[in-house]
C-alpha cells in the first residue's frame, strides 16, 4: 500500500500546530495570575474581568490546540479559521504593545516562565499563521454532523475547564497582621496595590532581591514596596544580621518588618525570596527577580 505523503504531511503539520497551541495555553497557567496581570496591564481588563478573560483565552487556546491535534477541523474548517483569527488578534495586540512599550517587556504570550518580547513573538505568530494557512488549504473538510458537534463539545469543555481548575488566590493578610512583631495596620495591605517581599537575613538571593527593590525605591520613592523578614528570637543576633544585611545591600529606603517563624514560612511558601504583587489582597503576580522592571511595575500600578 503506497504511503499517502499528503496525508502524512497534514497529520504532522496539524500535530505540530496543535501541540504549540496546547503548550502556549499551559505556559499561561504558570502562574495564571501573571496572565491575569498581562490582561490588566496591557489590555485594560478590569479587576473582575481579568480572571474571567484569562481563563477563557487559556481554555480557548487549549481547546483549539486539542482539536488541531485530533484533526477535528469542524464544518468548513471552522477550527482552523478560529485559530487563524486568534493568532491575528494576538499579533495585532503585539504590534500595538511594541509601539507603546518597545521590545523590553514580556508580552505574556508564554506566561512568566518563558520571557518573550513583542518583536520575536510577532515573528513567531507570523510563522504560525503561514502554517495555519497551509493547513487550511490542504486539509480535508470535516462536514459530517457528528464530527462537527464533537468539535463544539470539545471546545466548550476546554473553555470551561480552567474555571474549574484555577481558583483565584489571595495572600492571607490577617496572618501577616497577627504574626508581625511590630504594628503594621497603617499599611492597609488589604487595600490597593502592593509589592510585598518575604526575605531572609541569611539568604544571598534575598540580598540580591533587596538590592533590586532598593533600586526601584530609589527610582520612585512612592512605590508601595514592603518587606517582611523571618523573625529571629535572639535579639542580639537579629540586630547583627540586620546590620550586616543593610550594610551589604544598602537596603535602607524600603519599609521592613519581622514576622514570627510559622506565618513567615507559610506566607513565603518555604522558599525565599518570595515576591508578590497584590491588589486588594489578591495575588496578581509572583515575579522572579529577573522579571522585575520599573517600567512594568509602574505600568501595573497606573492601571
Amino acid at each position: 500500500m503506497a504511503l499517502d505523503k499528503k496525508k502524512v504531511f497534514i497529520s504532522v503539520l496539524s500535530a505540530l500546530l496543535g501541540g504549540f497551541f496546547i503548550f502556549s495555553a499551559i505556559t499561561k497557567t504558570i502562574p495564571i495570575e501573571y496572565f491575569e496581570y498581562t490582561l490588566r496591564s496591557q489590555l485594560n481588563f478590569s479587576e473582575k474581568m481579568a480572571p474571567l478573560g484569562a481563563r477563557f483565552f487559556i481554555g480557548l487556546e487549549f481547546g483549539l490546540g486539542l482539536l488541531l491535534l485530533l484533526q477535528l477541523y469542524g464544518k468548513r474548517k471552522w477550527v482552523i479559521s478560529a485559530s487563524i483569527a486568534l493568532m491575528i488578534a494576538f499579533t495585532i495586540h503585539l504590534v500595538i504593545l511594541y509601539f507603546q512599550l518597545g521590545n523590553e517587556v514580556n508580552c505574556g504570550c508564554m506566561g512568566e516562565q518563558f520571557y518573550m518580547p513583542p518583536l520575536p513573538s510577532i515573528l513567531k505568530n507570523i510563522l504560525i499563521l503561514i502554517l495555519l494557512g497551509i493547513l487550511y488549504t490542504q486539509a480535508r473538510k470535516n462536514n459530517r454532523s457528528e464530527r462537527n458537534l464533537l468539535s463544539f463539545l470539545f471546545l466548550a469543555l476546554s473553555i470551561a475547564l480552567p474555571y474549574l481548575i484555577f481558583a483565584q488566590r489571595f495572600l492571607p493578610i490577617d496572618k501577616i497582621y497577627n504574626g508581625c512583631t511590630t504594628p503594621i495596620e497603617s499599611l492597609q495591605l488589604e487595600k490597593d496595590k502592593k509589592f510585598i517581599g518575604f526575605l531572609s537575613l541569611t539568604c544571598p538571593h534575598c540580598m540580591d532581591a533587596a538590592e533590586v527593590m532598593r533600586e526601584l525605591k530609589m527610582a520612585d520613592s512612592s512605590l508601595p514596596i514592603y518587606v517582611f523578614f523571618g523573625n529571629i528570637d535572639n535579639d542580639s543576633l537579629r540586630t547583627d544580621l540586620l546590620q550586616q544585611f543593610i550594610q551589604e545591600t544598602k537596603f535602607d529606603n524600603v519599609p521592613y518588618y519581622f514576622l514570627d517563624k510559622e506565618p513567615f514560612v507559610e506566607l513565603s511558601g518555604g522558599a525565599v525570596p518570595s515576591l508578590y504583587w497584590t491588589e486588594y489582597g489578591k495575588i496578581v503576580r509572583k515575579p522572579s527577580m529577573s522579571d522585575i522592571s520599573l517600567k512594568e511595575l509602574k505600568l501595573w500600578l497606573s492601571k
